[in-house]
């Protein structure tokens, strides 16, 4: 007998690709339908193809319908996953079944410390991010609820060092050959404020920081050759602390990190009715910090 499908698209974004995957096979499981997807490499996910069945109804599933096509009986229904989805209620009651899906970190498992992943890259030099960085203290705040070692730092920089100009404008060329090669950048100057205000500031805690010379994906937006590698670090470490990125939202939730601090705003400069739900991920272990008054460049008084 012929089933449905659930078909994903998958976008851009290695954390939009796991959220997309988790919320289709879910679908599929869900209401016995087909699977179809792209390859998942990074982990281990094959290609799956299946053609679309003529006879059965087609539905578009976007961020705008999916609560009601997940919670409805849509078997026998063709399912075109077209959307990010990122809620974090959707998957709570999965997540055992959900790490069943994927292969392990291969890394050695880190209790005794705690790790922060910066995001950086086109988040430091395009102005549709730059006004989400927040600052040293908060941080800072978030650290004082963990009991630790070290303070782990991994990041997609080439380096962890004061940084001048010319850094800068080679992250802008990176980037220049990508999809964000059209997007509005901030000036250098504000660029590299933040930037050297992190690497000055975390510097007495004498952080272990984990840099990257790998290039940089073309097509990616950002990605550099080895971000397994970092995405394996962080489903390591049983203490994790999250900014507003998910491939470290994913890499604490695969990981099955005991205690996660996530900044709860998520993206404060975005408007309040399109911001995601995932700063206040209520998972076992996990808390939210933070506010509007965390902003690096609203706490110091600097127009961006």
């Amino acid at each position: 007998m012929q089933k449905g499908i659930v078909k994903i698209n998958f976008t851009i974004g290695f954390g939009n690709n796991i959220f997309q995957y988790c919320f289709g096979r879910l679908l599929a499981e869900k209401n016995s339908l087909q699977l179809s997807h792209g390859p998942l490499d990074a982990l281990k996910i094959s290609s799956k193809q299946v053609t679309v069945q003529n006879n059965y109804e087609t539905i578009v599933v976007n961020d705008q319908n999916y609560k009601k096509v997940f919670y409805s009986d849509i078997r026998n229904k063709n399912l075109i996953i077209n959307g990010y989805f990122e809620d974090y209620k959707i998957f709570k009651p999965y997540l055992e079944q959900i790490y069943s899906w994927f292969p392990p970190s291969t890394i050695e498992r880190n209790t005794e410390d705690v790790i922060i992943h910066l995001r950086m890259q086109n988040r430091l030099i395009q102005e549709a991010h730059h006004k989400n960085h927040i600052s040293f203290d908060s941080f800072k705040k978030a650290l004082e609820n963990f009991s630790y070692n070290n303070v782990h730092i991994v990041t997609d920089l080439e380096k962890w060092d004061i940084y001048n100009r010319y850094d800068i404008e080679k992250i802008q060329h990176e980037i220049s050959l990508g999809p964000n090669r059209g997007a509005a950048w901030v000036s250098t100057e504000q660029s590299l404020e933040y930037i050297n205000h992190l690497v000055s500031s975390f510097a007495p805690l004498r952080p272990i920081v984990h840099t990257t010379n790998s290039e940089v994906i073309h097509g990616s937006g950002g990605l550099r050759g080895d971000f397994v590698h970092d995405f394996n670090l962080i489903r390591s470490f049983e203490q994790v602390v999250i900014h507003n990125s998910t491939f470290s939202w994913w890499g604490a939730v695969l990981g099955n990190a005991k205690k996660v601090a996530i900044f709860d705003p998520w993206k404060i400069a975005k408007p309040a009715s399109s911001r995601r739900n995932l700063g206040k991920t209520s998972y076992p272990g996990w808390f939210s910090w933070g506010s509007s008054e965390d902003l690096y460049f609203t706490k110091y008084n600097i127009n961006v």
